[in-house]
This record gives C-alpha cells, structure tokens and sequence, in this order.
C-alpha cells in the first residue's frame, strides 16, 4: 500500500515492470551534472506532494543523496548517510583510517598516487598475491575511466611484472586505485553484516550472511548467500559505524583471514545492498524498518533470524556456476540441488510474477543465443 516512484536513467530498468512501482520519472545522469539532478529530484517534490523517502539503492545515488543531504532534507525524509558519513564511505582509503583508529584489523592496503609510486612500490612489497581495485567502487563502471576491469571489483596481479603492467593499463588520472593484498580462503570467509542504522549512530535491527558464490569467482557480486550468526562481524560493523557517525541501511563485508584468524575489512556500503533481500527472506526486513523509522512510526527491533536461509541472484549465478564446472569445482547436478534450496532470488517472485517473467525471459534468450552459436560454430 506504499506508492513507490522509481528513479533511474535507464528506460530498460527491470524494476520499471514491478508491480509495486507506481511511477518511473526518467532522470538526469549524475555524472553529466549533478546540478541537473539536483534540481529534477528536488522538482519532483511538488508533483508528489506529501511526505516522501528518499532512499538511494546504488552507489552512485548514496553519494548523490549524501552530497546535497542538506538541500534535500527540505523535501524528503531521508533514512540514509550525511555528507559527513558518505564522504568517509565512498573512498575506500577513509573506510581503512577510521578502521585503523579502532584497531579493528585491514589488510595490507596502499595508496599510490601516480604510475611513479606504484614503481616505487613495487620494489618494498612482496606479499603475492594483491588485488588492484579502485578507490571509489563506481568509478570503474564510468566509460570515462576506461578501464579493463570487466565487471570485476578488482584485478589480481602475481608478482612485480603483473602489477606494474595492470597498473600502466587501468592509470587514468582523476581515477584513483588501491594495491591491496589478497585474502586467501573460500568465498564463505566471506561475512557481511546487513543493519539499519538510527539517527543515534546505534543499530535498531541487523543481519549476517556468509558468501557462497560469486560473480565473477574470483572478485565480483554475490551470486548466492546465507543467513548465519556472527558476533564478531556485528560487534566490528557497529563499532565502525558509529565511529564514522552513519545513519540508514548499511552493508559491511568482512573476510576471515585464514592465517591470522581476524576479520578483516574489505569494503562498506552506504546503502541497501542486493543481497538485503536475504535478510528480508529471514525476517529482517530492512527497507521497511528505514522507511517506518523516516515517516516516524519505527518498527520493532528485528535481531535474530533462522541460520540456512539461502538467496540467489540466479542470472549471475548460472555464469558463476559455468565458471566453477570449468575447473571441476562444481557439478551442473549440484548446481541445481542448491536451486531447490533456495528461499529468495535476487528478482523473481510469485508475487511480481510479469516483473519476473520479463526479466528471465531475457536471461534465457541471452543462454540460448550462446548455446546457439557455440553449436552453429562446431
């Protein structure tokens, strides 16, 4: 019964089709002006009167919402990160400073500036393998950084001749990257706390899930996921949230380093992440709890939930899957017994059955097409 007005650039937007979204106002590109979609957003106040959420789904849009925080608060009610937060968010470099002041432990993590000090660097550091990934995680989405990474969250260089040859191809000035050691394990020392944030800092309800599978395997987007408990995760999380004085839903992912045994740091997310739908299939329904407590009628806190509860974002997992079966390890037979398993997918629902079907129907087109033309070519 909550009418929901999408935002976003792209007419081909699945959600466009949900039927739980009411209106779609096509929106100005933040990276072509942000004065533009400053002005657009704050315009839609007056076409919805009444009180109205604004919540940022996507990177780009949590750093939007929390850079002109002050100009929108006049119109929205808004569950989500301050500029003061969101600046320390979106550069990777302030998540492990404030990290560090806690003594909460990171990996090993540099900064380098320029081609120069990735020269210099590579002559002191030896601990191969490290992962070259950027310091603003949108930046290597923007066709203006050019860079090869692929859909990949990061670039695993070898020894001294790889990084340095990664980092000749992915430099572009303005788009800065981090040199960060690799995290050895399987994808389930992978831990992420899930929690919504109120405006005292403190968390009112949260979640964990442990990664299962991954999209592209080595450095990507979850593909599947699991409910489980984890005090030391929680206690890390809220710790560095309020530190860095953070309001709204958040996302914190934590791998267990398998030599020191420490929950290490990789990255925060200042927003609803994709796998927040593995919460609200274990009960911790985090959008609603942010939307409730925005319009003042917060929900009961929500702090434990059944361990086991697997969600799956099965377009990308099919490609994970594929992937592992490659190098034998994993079977399409085990695959799909994990498929029966599953509680929640990334986009289908019964309930939002012609959102879901559209959207399927263009995955399986995309498999066939492939099938197709690997047969044709044989």
């Amino acid at each position: 019964g909550i009418p929901v007005v999408l935002l976003t650039t792209s007419t081909r937007d699945a959600v466009i089709d949900s039927r739980y979204t009411k209106h779609v106002e096509i929106c100005p590109f933040m990276h072509e002006s942000e004065s533009e979609l400053l002005g657009f957003v704050k315009g839609l106040s007056d076409k919805y009167p009444g009180s109205k959420v604004l919540l940022p789904v996507v990177d780009e849009c949590a750093y939007f919402v929390g850079k002109y925080y002050d100009d929108l608060k006049e119109s929205f009610l808004i569950p989500a990160p301050n500029w003061q937060a969101i600046k320390r968010i979106n550069n990777k470099k302030f998540q492990y400073e404030a990290a560090e002041k806690l003594g909460i432990p990171i990996p090993e993590t540099w900064f380098p500036e320029s081609l120069k000090d990735v020269g210099e660097l590579a002559d002191k550091i030896d601990n191969y393998p490290y992962v070259i990934k950027p310091n603003v995680s949108f930046e290597w989405k923007l066709k203006s950084a050019s860079t090869k990474a692929q859909g990949k969250k990061g670039i695993q260089v070898n020894n001294r001749e790889e990084m340095l040859a990664c980092a000749q191809d992915l430099y572009v000035p303005g788009f800065d990257f981090m040199i960060q050691e690799v995290i050895g394990g399987r994808d389930e020392r992978l831990v992420t706390f899930l929690g919504y944030i109120e405006r005292n800092h403190k968390p009112s309800s949260w979640f964990v899930r442990k990664k299962l599978r991954q999209s592209p395997i080595d450095f990507g987007y979850c593909t599947f996921t699991e409910s489980c408990h984890n005090n030391v995760v929680l206690d890390q999380s809220t710790r560095l949230l309020e530190e860095i004085k953070y309001h709204g839903v958040a996302g914190v992912e934590w791998k267990l380093d398998p030599v020191t045994e420490t929950y290490k740091l990789i990255e925060i997310n200042g927003r609803p992440v994709n796998t927040t739908g593995c919460a609200i299939a274990s009960g911790v329904d985090l959008p609603s709890v942010a939307y409730f407590d925005a319009i003042g009628y917060p929900l009961p806190p929500v702090t434990d939930w059944k361990d086991g509860q697997k969600w799956a974002w099965f377009a990308m997992d099919f490609w994970s899957a594929k992937e592992l079966i490659s190098l034998n390890k994993l079977t399409w037979r085990g695959w799909l017994k994990e498929a029966f398993s599953v509680e929640a997918d990334a986009v289908f629902s019964r309930h939002d059955f012609a959102m879901s079907t559209k959207y399927y129907a263009g995955v399986l087109k995309t498999i066939l097409v492939m099938i197709f033309k690997k047969v044709f070519k044989r």
